[in-house]
């Protein structure tokens, strides 16, 4: 199974937590949030991100899959702390230049199968 660690980490509110912050680095400390720490209601987006962290363990998804799910449910749901998750954010280092120079030439339709019959 594996933590499935995430390439930067979220920080999300915790009232319970003495700085009021909780720092999700993997998949494995997401699902914790998500069964233990969620304050807000339980919406479709809660349900959603609890999922794909579930498949993110079972390698059916990415774990950045799964943290771009669960930071979607914790923005919509008033408990993503920007101001944390902007400060991570300054120090990723960008992709190897070879690797977007890749991006930029290859066209999107290649990399989508064809539906023809």
């Amino acid at each position: 199974m594996g933590l499935k660690p995430f390439m930067r980490p979220i920080f999300l509110r915790m009232d319970a937590s003495p700085s009021g912050k909780y720092e999700v680095r993997n998949v494995a400390e997401a699902i914790q949030y998500l069964e233990y720490f969620w304050s807000a209601p339980r919406t479709v987006d809660y349900k959603r991100a609890k999922a794909i962290c579930r498949s993110a363990l079972d390698h059916l998804v990415s774990a950045e899959s799964a943290r771009h799910y669960v930071i979607a449910a914790a923005e919509r749901a008033g408990i993503l702390d920007r101001s944390a998750n902007r400060a991570t954010a300054l120090i990723v280092p960008t992709p190897p230049i070879a690797a977007r120079a890749w991006a930029r030439a290859t066209p999107t339709s290649s990399l989508t199968p064809s539906h023809r019959i």
